[in-house]
């Protein structure tokens, strides 16, 4: 008799759940595309194509994105560019991430890496393009003898409004030794012009600031980067707050990625016998932390 009275209560529960009202749909944050290219002489914003239906705000990581946080418009042309974004919807209590969605504002970065001066390989920082390792830029050079190159992509612009007269001097002058034509930085060559000084001590930092144009849908619109630059005796001297620093952006730079660490950042389980173990690894949507991604960081070490 038993066993008959388990059977019927799961017949029941199952019509139950039958006749229930069926859940709505959920409506996924969604932008127009997941690649924008920043446009000169145009205020270029651009609005979600559909979000959730709950009440949210949004937030993103890394710092960068000039986004309003209550209807998710992001100005592309004053965003930083060459960076790949997570864009969170958020509940309003704070608890639930509702939806997300990644995207890239087109342009150059550079990998925060640490470079030893003696190593016997070439020492050059490659510029990422449209934060993907892997994607050339689009500045392939005809190499003729004329000066003619048909690619027309400029590192390190001197010319910033085009008129054919130069306004900077550009970083070149000043010892970073960045390829005009792909922007290869050459490490050692900058070094050893001193654009650290000539006897950098332990901790000598400086940031140079370049500008940029790429042939491709950004139809070569100025774009600038700062990179910043470290020096230390030994790979031991460097600091402890700026390894976890490093540490700090390659976490961050997971999360943008991974779409399922988002499952993790719920509402905190409610009991006192888990205050920690499980509970440790539980965190509510406020906790979502945007740290920078900028100015990338490259640490020379003598040894």
């Amino acid at each position: 008799m038993r066993i008959i009275s388990v059977v019927v209560l799961l017949l029941a529960y199952a019509m139950a759940c039958k006749q229930a009202e069926p859940a709505l749909p959920k409506v996924a944050l969604r932008y127009a595309d997941t690649l924008f290219f920043k446009q000169t002489g145009t205020t270029f914003s651009i609005n979600p194509v559909s979000k959730p239906a709950e009440a949210g705000y949004f937030k993103a990581i890394p710092l960068g994105l000039v986004m309003d946080s209550l209807s998710g418009r992001i100005n592309i042309n004053e965003s930083e560019g060459g960076i790949r974004y997570k864009i969170y919807y958020i509940s309003t209590d704070q608890q639930t991430v509702l939806d997300s969605v990644k995207l890239v504002v087109s342009g150059i970065d550079y990998r925060d890496s640490i470079y030893t001066l003696n190593a016997a390989t070439a020492l050059i920082a490659n510029p990422i393009y449209n934060a993907d390792p892997t994607q050339p830029l689009p500045c392939a050079d005809d190499n003729d003898d004329e000066g003619n190159d048909d690619n027309d992509c400029e590192f390190d612009e001197k010319d910033t409004d085009d008129d054919g007269d130069d306004e900077l001097p550009g970083v070149n002058n000043d010892g970073c030794k960045v390829d005009v034509d792909n922007g290869v930085i050459d490490l050692a060559a900058s070094f050893a012009d001193g654009f650290l000084g000539n006897n950098p001590v332990n901790g000598t930092t400086r940031d140079f600031e370049f500008f940029y144009r790429i042939t491709d849908v950004s139809n070569r619109s100025l774009q600038a980067i700062t990179v910043r630059f470290y020096y230390f005796e030994s790979r031991a001297a460097i600091p402890a707050s700026l390894l976890a620093e490093l540490g700090n952006r390659d976490a961050q730079a997971r999360d943008v990625l991974l779409r399922n660490r988002d499952r993790f950042i719920q509402a905190p389980v409610v009991n006192s016998s888990l205050a920690t173990g499980a509970a440790g690894i539980m965190r509510v949507a406020s906790d979502i932390s945007s740290r920078p991604k900028r100015p990338p960081i490259i640490i020379l070490t003598g040894r």
